[in-house]
């Protein structure tokens, strides 16, 4: 991906590329085969977490080639030159480098799995990093070459944006802290439909349903999840002012661009406190936590939060990472089945 370019944020992306919305999943357990043909039970930590006995390898295999004749099929409707494709990454989502073009395609594939409606997710963050990205903040901007979607491909949600070359650069907390503030700074105006806390909310509930339509915890695991969810959801202030965040702001969703560094992967973006942005920033920062919050404070001119202030928002965080987590398990339990195991555990408090 790249930061150069602008994006269409004057136009909402779901009516620009003529998205055809697709049905709700409904559930068809009734006619699948049964739970014990279907999968290896494994424990996790006093929770049976369920796992496909199929072979991973040949599963990502079977996705990345799906997701890249769909990438190559778009490529070819919309009128950009012939792509010879390049695979930049395969886990919640697949990336596709649409060479020689300076367009990466993203599709919704993992992520799909988990959420009613994929397309709404990628519609959220391409309004959003395209207002931003427009006004010269700090997001990779979607593709000005043609609309960037969401599209619906060959069964996939696909949205297109800028390439970004590669760097082995990781910005320091402080930075990833200023980064943040000068996101939210440029995201003010955003009027985007978006949602309010869509991660703690929906990310969640639809999590929790993935997992109970693919037969993946045992009842009463899936009883003690949502009644967690629900307490941790009571817990959320209600109060304070509400402003479009990113939804997944750790360091890891920063890349080194020409003006310097840039936000991707928001899809998860929606309205609501900061707290729940600074709670993910300073959970996922490791010892870097607090020149993290620092850096947001002292960029975007506001005190420190309390430590108390955070604690609400980073429990519904944890709960958000263990139900993704155990979604990402069910299909890939070679790459996150030990680490859904111990999130569960710490979500339920075993």
């Amino acid at each position: 991906m790249s930061s150069s370019g602008h994006g269409c944020p004057g136009a909402d992306p779901v009516e620009a590329a003529e998205l055809i919305s697709r049905p709700r999943r409904e559930d068809t357990r009734s006619a699948r085969p049964s739970a014990q043909e279907r999968f290896a039970d494994r424990p996790a930590l006093g929770h049976t977490v369920r796992v496909p006995a199929t072979d991973e390898t040949a599963e990502i295999d079977r996705v990345n080639r799906a997701g890249v004749a769909a990438a190559i099929a778009l490529a070819r409707q919309l009128g950009l030159p012939d792509a010879d494709p390049q695979v930049l990454s395969s886990r919640g989502n697949l990336l596709v480098r649409l060479c020689p073009a300076p367009v990466v395609a993203r599709m919704a594939t993992l992520t799909a799995q988990s959420r009613r409606e994929p397309a709404a997710w990628l519609a959220r963050e391409a309004s959003v990093a395209g207002y931003v990205a427009a006004r010269g903040g700090p997001a990779v901007s979607p593709t000005s070459m043609v609309l960037p979607g969401p599209y619906w491909q060959d069964g996939l949600a696909v949205t297109l944006w800028d390439y970004v070359p590669p760097s082995p650069l990781r910005p320091k907390p402080a930075e990833a802290g200023a980064a943040l503030a000068r996101l939210h700074h440029t995201a003010a105006g955003c009027r985007a439909e978006l949602g309010y806390l869509t991660p703690a909310r929906e990310q969640i509930s639809d999590g929790l349903a993935a997992l109970e339509r693919d037969d993946v915890l045992e009842p009463a695991t899936l009883d003690a999840l949502r009644t967690r969810h629900a307490r941790i959801l009571a817990e959320l202030p209600e109060s304070g002012r509400s402003i479009v965040l990113h939804g997944d702001a750790h360091p890891g969703n920063l890349l080194a661009a020409d003006g310097g560094w840039c936000w991707v992967d928001l899809e998860e973006t929606c309205r609501g406190p900061v707290e729940w942005d600074l709670a993910v920033l300073a959970g996922q920062s490791g010892d870097g936590a607090e020149a993290a919050l620092r850096g947001y404070a002292d960029t975007a001119g506001c005190a420190l939060p309390s430590p108390g202030s955070l604690v609400p928002f980073t429990r519904a965080r944890q709960l958000e990472a263990a139900v993704w987590a155990l979604c990402m398990a069910h299909r890939y339990p070679a790459r996150y089945l030990d680490g859904a195991r111990e999130l569960l555990a710490a979500a339920l408090g075993d």
